[in-house]
Formats: C-alpha cells, structure tokens, sequence
C-alpha cells in the first residue's frame, strides 16, 4: 500500500482500535483504509496521497458523524493518523495526512452524492508521533 514513507509500523486490530478507539472508519484523530473488504473503495495515488470517501454507502452522504470530523480536520488542517488493513489482523500504521481537499461529487451509477476526501502525508512520519 502506498503511504506517507518508510518505517511503517505493522500492529494488530487490537493495537490499532486500542488507538483509533472505535469500530467505525473514522474515528475523532484517525481513520481506517482497506482495498475494498469495507465496502469503501480507497484510490491510492503513486505520489502516496489517498482519496477516502466519504461515510455512508447508501443514498447521499450527509456533512455528519464520520464526515462531519473530517470535514472539521479539513477546515481546521488537523491531521489525521491513517491506519491500513492488509491482511485480517495485520495492519499499518500510515502515519498523520491532512485533507488538502474535499469534494462532493454526483456518481451516475450510484445515481447519489458522496464525499471524497484527498489526504496528504505530512512530511514528518515518524508513526509514534502524537496528533
């Protein structure tokens, strides 16, 4: 998985939720990202920026719960820790990213509106730094 450099930190789901502190995908400081198991389909782009969508897999997704934090850590360029599943019980610490945009965007085939969230590494990532 692409992501913000080198050193990452593999965990355990339990060493991870015991971080991120909720089952949920976002959480108040940090969020999940998988390759599809979710349900939510996460774009990594080769310069390790992620596009995250939004909360919600049914109807249009609202500016509440899980996005209205992100929307929040957007406004106020709060950064993120990103935490990646690769495999069951094996993940990666990703390091902080910050939203550097949001989009809502109308998908067809969908026939609804969801959020896309840019994130992008921050330079420092040094995993065991505090947010």
């Amino acid at each position: 998985m692409a992501g913000a450099g080198q050193g990452w930190l593999q965990m355990s789901w339990r060493e991870v939720l015991a971080i991120h502190k909720t089952l949920r995908g976002i959480g108040s400081h940090s969020l999940l990202v998988d390759r599809g198991e979710s349900g939510y389909h996460n774009e990594f782009l080769p310069d390790g920026r992620i596009i995250y969508p939004g909360e919600g897999l049914q109807g249009n997704q609202q500016p509440t719960g899980g996005n209205r934090v992100l929307l929040e850590a957007y406004a106020d360029r709060r950064p993120m820790r990103v935490f990646a599943r690769e495999a069951p019980n094996r993940w990666r610490d990703l390091g902080r990213y910050r939203i550097e945009r949001v989009e809502y965007s109308w998908l067809p085939r969908e026939r609804r509106y969801i959020y896309k969230f840019t994130l992008e590494p921050e330079l420092s990532t040094d995993p065991g730094s505090k947010l």
